[in-house]
């Protein structure tokens, strides 16, 4: 049903816009008479996502909306970027990344909508909406307000994995960045005197449990600097970290684990230590007897495509739409090589997508 020309055309088009957040208004600009031309009623919140409205009609008109939803920002800036079209997939110039992540899961919600108006298919009344700062940090989905959402099932087309995918959980998240306070001193004359804060942050680091703690939990440090010059015990270090589990209880645990290793290490050495969190997000599980799981199963069987269940340790809008009480799951786009310059999108996989997306519109 979905006109793959087009699908490719509207794809191709915003993948050329350079839309690395705050930048993604332009992404807007070439869909918007797509949608209002099949009768998706557009607004922008204030903090520059769109929702669409789309009425449904026929027998199908007074059922219960759902949501699809897609980000318009980058992983980094994409200036330039000429999108390559070769062995059955778009690839990247090699300057950047493509931006199928998640611009492919954007080109096929709009073809759903259009391939749909088009064939004058009855249709449930359906929901659409483009978030911004998705990639750093969910900024549009933590600010958008969910009472204005009509749809209590919201489907996010935003993980990895050939089409056909549903994530059953993705995990709790939290990051923290971490200063140790020690003293300077005259590094040949008077170390004595000195408490070296890098030495805190190595502590800290040596005895915390790091990498994949078991099979749901996952701890990082992913920055360490300090210090003023070679001769000067540095009074001063900071250190990020990162946090991922799974499993909530599991979460809790390390993250204390982590606080108390940086407290201890600081006190070993003379030293204090404060800590601000810059970053996190609430995770969620749902059963495979969850209906939006069930609803997106069904999606994938009307598509001809056999459903797989799976979880994702990446973060996406779906954990900021759950945590504020609106049921999310994501659902797997067919990208390769995600955030690399190497990134593509097969062409089979795009398509698939879409006629996934016109499943779900149509309640099916």
């Amino acid at each position: 049903m979905i006109n793959s020309d087009r699908l490719l055309e509207t794809f191709l088009s915003i993948l050329r816009i350079d839309s690395y957040y705050p930048n993604e208004d332009p992404v807007i600009e070439p869909l918007r008479p797509k949608l209002e031309a099949a009768g998706v009623q557009l607004s922008t919140d204030a903090h520059r996502n769109v929702l669409g409205f789309w009425p449904g009609n026929g027998e199908l008109a007074e059922h219960d909306p759902i949501m699809l939803c897609g980000h318009t920002d980058t992983v980094w800036p994409t200036p330039g970027m000429e999108p390559v079209i070769r062995d059955d997939a778009v690839h990247t110039d090699g300057s950047s990344v493509l931006g199928a992540d998640d611009k492919a899961a954007v080109a096929a919600i709009v073809e759903a909508v259009e391939a749909i108006a088009e064939a004058g298919l009855p249709h449930p009344p359906v929901e659409v909406l483009f978030t911004v700062g998705e990639e750093v940090g969910h900024i549009g989905s933590r600010a958008f307000d969910v009472s204005e959402a009509r749809s209590k099932m919201v489907f996010v087309p935003d993980a990895d994995g050939t089409v056909g995918g549903v994530m059953l959980a993705a995990p709790w998240t939290i990051a923290y960045k971490c200063t140790f306070h020690g003293r300077a001193a005259h590094a040949g004359m008077d170390p004595e005197n000195g408490r070296s804060a890098l030495c805190m942050a190595a502590r800290a680091i040596e005895t915390m449990r790091l990498g994949r703690l078991d099979e749901e939990t996952t701890a990082n440090v992913g920055t360490v600097n300090g210090g003023e010059a070679m001769n000067i015990v540095p009074p001063q270090a900071e250190m990020v970290w990162q946090l991922r589990s799974l499993n909530e209880q599991k979460y809790e645990q390390a993250k204390e684990e982590l606080l108390a290793a940086c407290t201890a290490a600081a006190e070993a050495f003379g030293g204090t230590v404060e800590f601000e969190q810059v970053g996190g997000t609430k995770g969620f599980r749902f059963d495979e007897s969850a209906p939006i799981v069930e609803r997106a199963k069904s999606a994938m069987e009307a598509s001809g495509i056999d459903p797989w269940t799976s979880v994702t340790c990446g973060g996406s809008d779906a954990n900021e739409f759950n945590d504020h009480g609106l049921d999310a799951i994501v659902i797997s786009v067919g990208y390769l090589d995600i955030h690399t310059n190497e990134e593509s999108m097969p062409l089979d996989q795009l398509n698939q997508l879409a006629n996934v997306c016109c499943s779900l519109m149509l309640g099916k």
